[in-house]
Order: structure tokens, then sequence, then C-alpha cells
């Protein structure tokens, strides 16, 4: 009799073993799926245009029918784009590296055939419209803001400039 006792007792401690209490188990488990996604994310990076010159622009053949973003307004504009937005693809200097990017298909079209949206390796760029402040804006150059993403969807530069287009 004593022996059933015992198995018995070792039995019930054993069935009782296995169950926790749900709510503990489930706030370990979004703590532990929480510290997995952290880990998993990259460090923010910024992502640091540099203009593309002259010079880049006849070396690499950029001068298409398109649309090209430089940083400023009217007389504040600079004088060479940060990124030049054609048909097919666009390009954006970042330190030494020319990159190139895949014009979006399902995205808005711009003037002389660019799009409002470029997807790359490790980011992507939205073109945006602006109002016109009575800056003289048209069809072919208006106000506009450049928005690179990086891979995680987080804005890594953003800057207010001017769009100009060409057919």
């Amino acid at each position: 009799m004593q022996k059933t006792v015992v198995v018995l007792a070792a039995l019930a401690f054993l069935a009782g073993c296995g169950k926790e209490n749900p709510a503990q188990e489930a706030s370990e488990d979004a703590r532990d799926v929480a510290m997995v996604e952290k880990m998993s994310k990259a460090p923010f990076k910024p992502i640091l245009p540099i203009a593309i010159t002259g010079e880049d622009i006849e070396r690499y053949g950029l001068d298409k029918p398109g649309c090209s973003f430089r940083k400023g307004q009217g007389a504040n504009k600079a004088a060479d784009p940060l990124f030049i937005a054609g048909k097919d693809e666009g390009f954006m200097r970042v330190g030494a590296d020319l990159k190139r990017f895949s014009a979006k298909d399902v995205s808005a079209d711009l003037p002389g055939g660019a799009r409002s949206t470029y997807v790359g390796l490790s980011s992507w760029i939205d073109l945006v419209r602006l109002p016109d402040a009575g800056t003289g804006g048209n069809d072919l150059n208006w106000p506009a803001r450049l928005i690179i993403h990086d891979a995680q969807e987080r804005v890594a530069f953003r800057a207010d400039g001017t769009m100009t287009c060409r057919s």
C-alpha cells in the first residue's frame, strides 16, 4: 500500500510539472519573440547621398528623358542632382558608388516617363510632390521631397527640393 501511495504521489507530481500558468507562458513567449525580432534588425545607418556631377552624367550616359531631384528651391537650388529618375531606372551616388534603382511599375507616373518609387538592393526611394507655395511650379518643374527608406522600412534620409523633368 505504501508503494502505491508513493507511485501515485510521484505520478501526480510529474503530471503537474509540465503545466505552467498560461498567462506566464504567453508573457515569456512574447518576450522571446521581441528579443528575436530586436536581434534580427540591423542597426540603423543613415544614407547620405552625394550629388551626381556633370562628369558622372556624361560618363554613365544619364542624360536621358526623365526627372532629376535637386536639393533646395529657386535661387537656393543645388546645381547637381541627388537623384536621377528615368523610365526604367534611377541613380543615386552614395560614397564612391553610383547606385542603380529599378522603377516600380505600380508607382505614379511622373513627366518624362519617370516613376515616383524606385527600388534598390538594400533601400528604396519615394519622390513626393509638395504643394506649390508660390514657387512657380509647373508640370516640368515642381517642389518635391526625396525620401530614402532602408531595408527595414526606416527613413534613412529625407530632403526637400525641386524636381526638374524633361521628355
